[in-house]
């Protein structure tokens, strides 16, 4: 519904016809005034808005496209939020050396502090460049927000006998280290200063490494070069971006003064203390406390108020840019025993300044504005939670008064050429009080202006010596300003229904409060509350303060000289009109019981919907959220754009290419017209005062940013499609919305939050907040709140603390509308149809006080409950017993309970008759009230436990419309925070006809009154047959204290189970003897809608008992749906031949090499007689001239159908031995060529590997001598550190020693080549009640179930030939699959070294040595431990026989030694080897792509190449290999090439 064309000229804030509202005469004064300040309102939104429609006329239309005035807003399933919790995390400290230390004979060590923690190096005497090498690691378990804001400190001290200096200290936040890449500085030079002397510059460097890890994120090693020349300057530890001489700044924090805090002190003596002193005197004592970057300043103690005046401010010197995120700001309360908190605000600094170079970046500044404090209800007695919500931790759950301040930073004239741009900048912010911060130096305090002249010049001389705690000065309070300024704003609700109230508090008349700030507050002990609650300028004239008015300090100083008088004649108006117009709180009621729920109540709001007023007053500054709103309306636009794409891509659409460029064009559409806005905007108020310096900044910062992110989204829309571009395209989409996200947010706060309250017996017992910006009206669309003028459902919670299951107090459905007094008219647009504003004899002016309803319709409503799938698990079992219970308006219905199982199927229908609803038939049509869906685990004692909720919206058939019906769908369910699965469901509310309920579609009746989905709802089924292969289980741990022994694995899909055979003697052997069955179910054609399947084993005890050891619950059966292969010849012609040899090339020749020896490049091809048996070898001799050798060609593409992989494999022989052969194969071996490997990487640019590795070079350079005219470039892969697969590199051209190489890896296996699972997939099994505590999972793992599924849909055909009796030869599942017999194997493991080990002896360092164990083998190399090493190079192999499938997980440990006591464990990984045997991959030897025929590079794998081209070509059914000489033929393809002889003469 478009808003309706208003008569006269629209101005925002303002009206100037049509008057609806109070307070007239403020309306006449601001017509009068000609200062420009008159036109804040007038000008801020016509022009935003307006403009960009007239340029961008698409603009409006898209907007319109997306934001349709529902008369209700949006679905949210999400019901509530879990509170934050605290979390584990790690900042590891590598101290590597230092250099420059300025000093004679030192004797530095490097102090490292984290918060409050502190750790120490060892002392190195008499050095200025001490060499440590020290590892330190800091653990924490602490709130999120909390641990960023930590201070990692490096001071290097020199120790002398009884005393130490610093030398200098370095510091940074947790939060810088964070946002870099890997989340850690690597192998950097941090500079070291000292901010007690900042004119005597640098003091030295530490090289150091800091990382910081939470729990479960994974971190990239580097490479650490050691280059005794490096660059120091080069190589900073600063982020990128920042300049590497950082001039000192100077931070000034002003903070002007404070109104409506907390009156009452939470302390226990308060009471005491009324009692005395009566109810009038505000009992607490504020100061506030500035925290940056561990200094702290406070201002001084304000008496016995509750709007106290400081004028001071806190001054930092820090240097610029600071590594630091952001600037705490805390209100305290002096207590006589300790002092409480009474709010937090935290200034994030990226938001207050921009990083950019030149004219587009700005320094930190804010203000002078108001900023507002949130933490626990005003009213509480002293809680245990309230303390961290008024720290700052959690979501405060009340206003707690605000804070009037201001930031300015200035650069102090160190010798570098920031200060002139810097002082143009400052300037304006500083206006009168220019001069003001240099007073600082002059050591008086600075009452005039007369230490001002000094300005921010001089600064350096002055500040020789001083200490590093902030400075606290007075300052001048801010110009004050006409109280035309301040404009009357009106919040205005209806609540249209009150339900799921907790039958706890229902027992007494409840009800709701909405409160702005401290209007509508009516619980407040305020003294004056006929005026303080309405303008808190108020008390400070009548208790004769000198103090200037509590408006915001915007007009200029032209302007404060008339405040005084304007504002008198407006007190008496104040005081009668807004608190006599007042009405924050409905009547109270006492609630019914909800039918068919015992549990919940509700209001009986039938008739008449009441409504609340609340008139407030504050500072006109909505332009900051218009500009909010605007953003956040691209930004919602744009993100719903890029999920559509998203999720037409995950279905692989083909539409998704274009949808995602029409989603970008439209965002460049809109961006453009916010910046014709910002645009207009600026040029308009350009002379004007009242925009703050931030202000301006933001406009032009978000413009920028906007411009450039315009030129990304077109740069993102052009871009060839190209393979995998299009999940490229879609990712930097989503860079773009985070980008456009961060800009929405405006740091300098207006109108505090809204929030409602429940009140039962005058007690406050649930809250609901909403920003006040969602509601905020404007008369243009993109400009509105989103909930402005809607009906929003909210979930009331308990303040503080959360209790386990659903904390929600009650469900309210309320109308609500903020804007200024003069827009008023607008108040009631957006109420659907139906209802009748009803002032009840009040007087005609005011806001309505109830809604009447015109009209009431008789509906069912049916909840067609279908299943659910991936329900959290909430018996001891592992399992749950589900119902779900529905509850929509007064009614409420539960299903049946489903017992054990974590997806139920209810196939059940819940009706609901006589459900009365008020309104418009269309608006119930269009905007039907909510359906809330909670699902409960049953408990045969005590309470059922809460597993998760969502809500739906049902689809209504009117009487006279054709039926159809309606279309099952999956609604996530969610448990706090956690996902809680899904329901798959439908709801319908079908209005009842005149002539009664018997014309409505009939349901089906089981026993018991129960019903059944109508078969036309119901999923239309058809028939699929499950293959499973069941291969075996595997590490299961003990059940009821007794180990498992005779297995049995369940599979239910569907309501069908499927039971493998029983596992005989699990610890003998632990696969199942029946390796395949089949199942055939009746499932849904839609795949969307396919059930879950659940794999359940249980362990056969004794006299027939079984006991359930774990579950696993599979929620997608997309992905076993069977995929027929294509055609098998094609593949292996176009994308791996088995043998991966390419079409012949030109044959390369030695370069003069001593030896005869095969030289080849990897893009050549290979010897067919490499790969027959040893009686056929062919040899070539080729002696010609040496020619260039070629350019590599591209390998062919790797196949993804589960084959094996092979590798180009090379042949070479020798035709004489010769001394030098014998002396070199003593020195050659394997960790040669490891070495020559690493020497490759490093070599590299950008090698990505660990420190350790730079080791390997000094090992490696012993070998060279004598070895240089050997051999052969290589490649080759190995267990354990690399595997074959990625093909060779490039030969090593250019090393010293051409020795062969291998293929290193960086990660983990399973990051390259996935988790193995190509054969078959391995499922966890739990056990036990989930949670949310961390950990929770690795508690509940019992054990893992090894298997696959294949499924597919039976045509008749099929179904009658397996009645003929089929064999189970002819099944899918077990195509390629190996027998699972027991298999012996031998397994050589090759442990080079570890990297940042963590430290285990209080030196800081470790001992670490290796264990290995598989099965019950164990290895223990206790006595080769590394002393004194976190980063140790063991240089170990080891060899080990094994069975498989009894022992085929490898641990591998790493101890630390101690002499006394016993060994400390560092560490260990687990490498399932079976799954690397089996897998397409085969984590063999490593096929090598060339070899020798004896010596350190000999084929190494059991089988020869010609017999592994052969047991590929048999598992995967292809014709051949055929071989004859200088040719194979594999299927239809030839492979040609030659064999390479070279004697040493050539």
């Amino acid at each position: 519904m478009d808003p309706k064309p208003r008569k006269g000229k629209i101005l925002f804030g303002l009206k100037v016809k049509k008057k609806k509202k109070v307070n007239a005469d403020l309306v006449v004064a601001n017509k009068g005034a000609v200062d420009s300040e008159t036109e804040v309102g007038s000008e801020a939104s016509p022009q935003l808005e307006g403009e960009s429609n007239e340029d961008q006329p698409g603009s409006s239309a898209v907007r319109t496209r997306v934001i349709t005035d529902n008369k209700r807003s949006r679905v949210n399933t999400h019901i509530q939020d879990s509170e934050v919790k605290p979390q584990s995390f790690q900042i590891a400290i590598n101290i590597t050396e230092a250099r420059q230390l300025v000093g004679e004979n030192i004797d530095p060590s490097v102090v490292i502090e984290v918060g409050d923690e502190k750790k120490q190096t060892s002392v190195k005497e008499g050095t200025n460049a001490p060499f440590y090498n020290e590892y330190f690691v800091f653990d924490f378990f602490a709130h999120k927000d909390v641990f960023f804001d930590k201070v990692i400190k490096l001071t290097v001290m020199h120790s002398k006998m009884l005393r130490s200096f610093c030398v200098g200290s370095f510091k940074l936040d947790v939060w810088t280290v964070y946002r870099q890449p890997g989340h850690q500085f690597f192998n950097k030079w941090a500079m070291l200063t000292n901010p007690g002397d900042i004119s005597t510059g640098v003091k030295g460097y530490v090289k150091c490494d800091i990382s910081v890890s939470a729990k479960g994120d994974a971190m990239q090693p580097e490479h650490k070069a050691s280059d005794a020349e490096e660059q120091i300057d080069k190589n900073l530890l600063i982020p990128e971006g920042f300049p590497s001489e950082r001039p000192w700044a100077r931070f000034c924090v002003k903070v002007y003064r404070a109104e409506g805090l907390p009156r009452n002190n939470s302390s226990i003596m308060a009471n005491v203390t009324k009692a005395f002193i009566g109810e009038n005197t505000a009992l607490i004592d504020p100061y506030v406390v500035v925290s940056f970057f561990k200094q702290v300043g406070r201002t001084s103690t304000q008496k016995s108020t509750a709007d106290p005046v400081w004028n001071e401010q806190i001054v930092f010197i820090e240097m610029f840019p600071p590594l630091c995120q952001r600037l705490k700001i805390q209100v305290w309360d002096e207590g006589s025993m300790s002092d409480v908190a009474i709010g937090t605000h935290y200034f994030d600094l990226r938001r207050i300044s921009n990083e950019q170079d030149g004219d587009r970046g700005f320094l930190p500044t804010f203000g002078p504005a108001w900023i507002n404090l949130y933490g626990s209800a005003r009213n509480y007695s002293l809680g245990d939670d309230t303390v961290e919500l008024n720290e700052g931790i959690g979501e405060g759950v009340s206003y707690r008064g605000r804070v009037y301040m201001e930031l300015a930073v200035e650069i102090l004239s160190g010798g570098t050429g920031t200060e002139s741009k810097l002082t143009r900048m400052i300037k304006p912010a500083k206006d009168a009080k220019a001069g003001k911060a240099g007073a600082k130096d002059v050591k008086t305090p600075a009452g005039g202006g007369g230490g001002g002249g000094g300005g921010a010049g001089g600064a350096p001389e002055d500040d020789k010596g001083k200490a590093t705690a902030a400075e606290v000065l007075p300052v001048e309070s801010p110009p004050v300003m006409n109280t035309d300024n301040r404009n009357n704003f009106l919040l205005f609700g209806a609540v249209f229904e009150a339900t799921m109230i907790d039958r706890k508090i229902g027992d007494k008349p409840v009800n709701f409060e909405f409160s702005l700030g401290t209007y509508g507050n009516i619980l407040e002990s305020s003294p004056q509350t006929s005026t303080s609650a309405t303008s808190p300028s108020v008390s400070h004239r009548k208790k004769g303060l000198d103090v200037p008015d509590a408006g915001e300090m915007f007009g200029s100083s032209r302007r404060s000289s008339s405040s005084s008088t304007s504002l008198s004649p407006l007190l008496p108006r104040e005081a009668q009109d807004g608190t006599a117009s007042n009405k924050s709180t409905t009547s109270p009621e006492k609630p019914l019981v909800v039918e068919g729920n015992r549990y919940y109540m509700y209001l009986p709001l039938d008739k008449k919907k009441p409504c609340i007023h609340v008139l407030s007053e504050w500072e006109d500054r909505t332009y900051r959220m218009y500009h909010s709103n605007m953003l956040e309306n691209i930004a919602v636009l744009f993100e719903e754009g890029v999920s559509a794409a998203a999720e037409l891509h995950r279905k692989a659409d083909s539409a998704v290419e274009s949808t995602l460029k029409t989603v970008l064009r439209d965002f460049c559409i809109d961006a453009r017209g916010f910046i014709a806005a910002a645009e207009a905007k600026l040029k308009a108020e350009l002379k004007s005062s009242y925009l703050t310096q931030l202000d301006k900044k933001r406009l032009t910062m978000c413009k920028q940013e906007l411009e450039s992110m315009i030129g990304e989204a077109q740069a993102v829309g052009q871009r060839k499609r190209k393979a995998g571009g299009m999940k490229e395209m879609l990712q930097d989409a989503t860079k773009l919305t985070h980008k456009i996200r961060f800009l929405v947010e405006e740091p300098q706060h207006t109108v505090p939050d809204v929030f409602v309250w429940l009140l039962s017996n005058n007690k406050r017992v649930a809250y609901a907040r909403i920003r006040t910006r969602d509601l905020l009206f404007s008369s243009s669309q993109e400009a509105r709140g989103i909930h402005c003028g809607k009906i929003i459902t909210l979930f009331l919670k308990p303040p503080g603390k959360r209790v386990t299951g659903l904390s929600v107090q009650a469900k309210l459905d309320v109308y609500l509308w903020f804007g200024a007094s003069s827009d008023s008219g607008h108040m009631l647009e957006g109420l659907p149809a139906g209802f009748l504003p009803t002032t009840e004899g009040a007087d005609a002016r005011s806001p309505p006080t109830y809604l009447q309803c015109a009209g009431q319709h008789q509906f069912q409503l049916r909840c067609h409950m279908y299943q659910a799938r991936g329900l959290i698990a909430a018996d001891n079992t592992g399992l749950s017993d589900p119902f779900a219970r529905v509850t929509f308006l007064s009614h409420s219905q539960t299903t049946n309970i489903i017992s054990q199982t974590l997806s139920p199927t209810w196939n059940q229908c819940l009706p609901m008759s006589s459900l009365l609803i008020n309104g418009d038939l269309q608006y119930i049509q269009q905007e039907p009230p909510r359906v809330i869906i909670e699902v409960y685990d049953d408990d045969a004692l005590g309470k059922a436990e809460y597993l998760g909720a969502t809500v739906a919206v049902p689809e209504v058939c009117l009487s006279y419309e054709l039926y159809s019906p309606p279309t099952l769908r999956y609604s996530p369910l969610h448990c706090g925070s956690q996902p809680g699965g899904e329901l798959l469901a439908a709801f319908e509310l079908l209005k009842i006809p005149e002539s009664g309920p018997q014309k409505l579609p009939d349901l089906e009746e089981q026993e018991g009154g129960i019903y059944t989905i109508p078969e036309n709802i119901r999923p239309v089924l058809s028939t699929y047959r499950l293959e499973v292969l069941f291969w075996g289980l595997r590490e299961l741990k003990k059940v009821q204290l007794l180990s498992v022994d005779r297995p049995q694995v369940f599979i239910e899909c569907a309501g069908k189970t499927l039971r493998s055979s029983v596992i005989q003697k699990y610890k003998s052997n632990p696969n199942f003897t029946t390796l395949v069955d089949i199942i055939e179910l009746e499932l849904p054609e839609n795949e969307h809608l396919l059930p879950p399947l659940s794999i359940t084993v249980v362990d056969w005890r004794a006299f027939g008992r079984s006991t359930l050891v774990g579950n696993h619950v599979i929620n997608n059966l997309k992905a076993f749906k069977y995929v027929p292969p294509p055609a098998l010849p094609a593949p292996i012609q176009t994308q791996r031949p088995p043998t991966d040899v390419l079409s012949p090339g030109p044959a390369p020749t030695p370069q003069s090499l001593s030896t005869e020896e095969q030289l080849q490049h990897p893009g050549e091809t290979s010897s067919a007689a490499a790969l027959v048996t040893s009686q056929d070898v062919l040899i070539t001799v080729e002696e010609a001239p040496p020619i260039p050798p070629p350019t590599p060609v591209k390998e062919p593409k790797k196949q993804k159908d589960g084959k094996a992989k092979t590798a180009r494999c090379r042949s070479t022989k020798r035709r004489r031995r010769t001394i030098a052969d014998e002396s070199a194969e003593c020195v050659i071996d394997w960790w040669s060529k490891y070495y020559a490997s690493v020497e490759k990487e490093a070599k590299k640019d950008s090698s990505p590997f660990p420190q350790v590795f730079e080791k390997a070079l000094s090992y490696h350079s012993l070998l060279s001598d004598g070895i240089e005219s050997l051999v052969t470039s290589h490649s080759d892969g190995d267990k354990k550190k690399k595997q074959k697969g990625k093909g060779a590199p490039e030969p090593s051209i250019g090393l010293k020693t051409k020795l062969a190489t291998l293929k290193l890896y960086n990660k983990e296996l399973e990051a390259e080549f996935g988790p193995f699972d190509d054969w078959v997939n391995t499922y966890e099994l739990f056990r036990g009640k989930a949670s949310e505590e961390e950990g929770a999972n690795e508690e509940r793992f019992v054990g893992k179930f090894k298997g696959r599924f294949c499924l597919y849909k039976l045509t008749e055909d099929e179904a009658e030939d397996w009645d003929e009796g089929a064999e189970m030869g002819q099944l899918r599942v077990n195509r390629g699959i190996p027998s699972n017999g027991p298999v012996q194997v031998l397994i050589r493991v090759y442990i080079v070294s570890a990297s940042n080990l963590h430290p285990a002896d209080p030196d800081g360092k470790a001992d670490p040595y290796i264990v290995l164990r598989l099965g019950k083998n164990e290895i223990k190399d206790r006595d080769n431990y590394i002393p004194k090493q976190l980063n140790p190079v063991f240089g170990r192999s080891f060899e080990m026989h094994a069975t498989f499938p009894q022992e085929s997980l490898l641990s591998v440990l790493i101890y630390d030694y101690d002499l006394v006591g016993g060994d400390d464990l560092i560490g260990e990984t687990r490498i399932d080897l079976e799954n690397r045997f089996y897998s397409r991959h085969r984590a063999t030897c490593g096929l090598p792509t060339e070899y020798c025929l004896e010596g350190y590079n000999a084929w190494r794998d059991c089988l020869k190449p010609s017999e592994l081209l052969s047991k590929m070509c048999r598992e995967n059914s292809v014709d051949g290999p055929h071989f004859s000489p200088g040719r194979i033929i594999v299927g239809e393809k030839v492979f040609t090439g030659k064999t390479l002889f070279m004697h040493e003469a050539g």
